[in-house]
């Protein structure tokens, strides 16, 4: 597994919470309420994301702005799956830095009390 520094962890958490403000605004106003503003703020948080290397969440809201700036129907249905994901990514994430510091601390026990 790949370590996870903390200056790029700071950095992709500030973008997860960036975008999880951004769809809870527009599940609350509602996708056919967005601006250009908002369309913009969702395309530099994709680019960060995909940086980051959230390929799939950045997929999920290139659907969704895809669909917003269609005006399509299903523009809400992408917005439920770009939250679903942003939940799910969060989550793997969390995951892998506990088992990452869970690591470090077992080999700081071990190099300590060896």
């Amino acid at each position: 597994m790949p370590t996870v520094d903390p200056q790029s962890l700071a950095e992709v958490v500030g973008a997860l919470q960036r975008t999880r403000d951004l769809l809870d605004q527009l599940v609350v106003r509602g996708v056919r309420t967005v601006g250009p503003a908002e369309l913009d703020q969702l395309d530099a948080l994709r680019e960060e994301l995909a940086r980051a290397g959230a390929q799939h969440l950045a997929g999920r809201l290139r659907a969704l702005g895809e669909a917003m700036r269609a005006d399509d129907p299903q523009a809400a249905a992408r917005l439920m799956q770009a939250h679903a994901s942003l939940h799910l990514f969060d989550r793997v994430l969390t995951l892998r830095v506990a088992e990452q510091q869970l690591a470090e601390a077992t080999v700081g026990g071990e190099e300590a009390g060896g």
